[in-house]
């Protein structure tokens, strides 16, 4: 009886409803790590918090555990629930539908080829400065940029095939799956019912996918490839699409790191487009990446 329920309510009811299913998984699973990691790993979570930087892998593991466990209760689980109670067909509500060869290839090519693009913009980006008044607050963003960073590098650290195994679950599998089910899947859906736009929906549900990183010097190439995947769902209507595109871009920056580390291949993934001679990478980037997008563009046209 509970399932669908609320299918046909008011759009801004259904987004009141989301927030609160979201803020009570948040509330839930900020609950619940403290005695699991206590049990799995014998630490309280502020020492997990405060020990991971120093490289011993228990704190490791243990920050791993929490950020799968965060992912599944943050994501999976309330997407799924908003899902169940707004429509009566989670498939449909999602849009899993099919998507074809020439998509899968475009997709795949684009979202290789935006590197140098999203590098420029991210070194636009961290080379903002906020006002002097503000000063404090800049100071407090780099700061949690830094830890960021450190926590990001601490995980991919791998030593062996079972490492690679977790890290492209964590970072790349369970994100790509978790976030665009979340925001393209349910958010993106409830901003178009309300605003009756699905450009707005895109750009408002892209702001609000790279602000809920808290991560302001990497604001912009996030909020692109938000705004990104929102249009590759709305260009092929499946939300297979920005999963896959999600899942590549974060994967080969777990597969690269890999490698590097085995001393198989030495590329800076973060430096390809910006370094000096290679501007030209950028503007190759642009160009494929409009390319692709009218590709998508012209098939969901022509199936129209």
């Amino acid at each position: 009886m509970i399932k669908g329920k609320w299918q046909h309510s008011d759009p801004l009811l259904k987004m009141l409803l989301f927030c609160g299913i979201v803020m009570t998984c948040f509330g839930l699973i900020s609950v619940l790590n403290i005695p699991l990691v206590k049990i799995f790993f014998g630490k309280s979570l502020s020492e997990v918090m405060t020990g991971f930087s120093s490289g011993d892998t228990t704190y490791i593991n243990a920050m791993k555990f929490i950020q799968i466990f965060s992912q599944l209760g943050l994501m999976l689980v309330p997407a799924w629930l908003c899902g169940w109670l707004f429509s009566d067909n989670i498939s449909l509500f999602f849009q899993f539908k099919k998507i074809n060869f020439l998509q899968i290839a475009v997709i795949v090519v684009v979202t290789i080829c935006l590197s140098p693009l999203i590098n420029l913009l991210l070194d636009w980006n961290s080379h903002l400065q906020l006002p002097a008044s503000l000063a404090a607050m800049e100071k407090m963003m780099r700061n949690m940029e830094t830890e960021a960073e450190k926590l990001t590098e601490s995980f991919l650290v791998t030593h062996t095939n079972f490492d690679l195994i977790i890290n492209l679950s964590m970072i790349a599998l369970l994100p790509a799956v978790g976030e665009e089910l979340l925001f393209r899947g349910v958010l993106q859906n409830l901003i178009q019912q309300a605003t009756k736009n699905q450009h707005w929906a895109v750009i408002i549900t892209g702001f609000i996918f790279s602000a809920i990183h808290m991560q302001f010097f990497g604001f912009l190439p996030r909020f692109m490839l938000g705004v990104f995947l929102g249009y590759l769902l709305v260009w092929t209507g499946s939300i297979w699409a920005p999963i896959l595109a999600h899942f590549i871009n974060n994967g080969s920056a777990v597969l690269l790191s890999y490698y590097e580390q085995k001393n198989a291949i030495n590329i800076n993934e973060e430096k390809i487009g910006i370094r000096e001679g290679e501007f030209w990478m950028v503007i190759a980037s642009v160009i494929i990446t409009v390319s692709a997008c009218y590709i998508l563009y012209r098939s969901k046209q022509k199936s129209t």
